[in-house]
């Protein structure tokens, strides 16, 4: 059986393909964690009311507070588009290590058939060697 001249090409991408997943799944995390910061500034923000019947300087600083809250909401909402922009990176370099990695796959698979069927090709002509030698055999063995 002779060997897969392609099977260091074959561990290579399997190795990139491993490396590309693990890359998604840490951007994964990383928009997860996103979006769980900005449902968090938003419940915050929510949460925020203005004293109805406040001085001056109080209502200035819940103002602020507000303003200071939008301003974390936005920060929030801009770092979660980045991540999900990442994650979808990550996703197509992944989906493109899995094909290189799935051809190299397919070329091996066809090789070990191929295999297969010259090793089965060769065992049929061994046992039809055999078969022609102990059918002479017999000729020669009868009158």
């Amino acid at each position: 059986m002779s060997t897969f001249r392609l099977a260091g090409l074959g561990r290579l991408r399997r190795l990139q393909e491993d490396h590309a997943a693990a890359e998604l799944a840490r951007r994964a995390t990383d928009r997860r964690g996103a979006e769980r910061r900005t449902a968090d500034a938003r419940e915050k923000l929510a949460g925020t009311v203005f004293a109805g019947s406040a001085d001056p300087q109080t209502w200035r600083a819940a103002v602020a507070a507000r303003a200071s809250m939008s301003s974390l909401v936005l920060a929030a909402q801009a770092a979660t588009e980045t991540a999900r922009g990442l994650e979808a990176e990550a996703q197509a370099q992944w989906t493109t290590a899995r094909k290189r990695s799935k051809t190299v796959e397919k070329l091996a698979e066809r090789h070990r058939a191929e295999e297969t069927v010259a090793e089965l090709r060769a065992e049929q002509q061994v046992l039809d060697e055999l078969a022609t030698q102990r059918a002479a055999r017999r000729r020669e063995e009868r009158p």
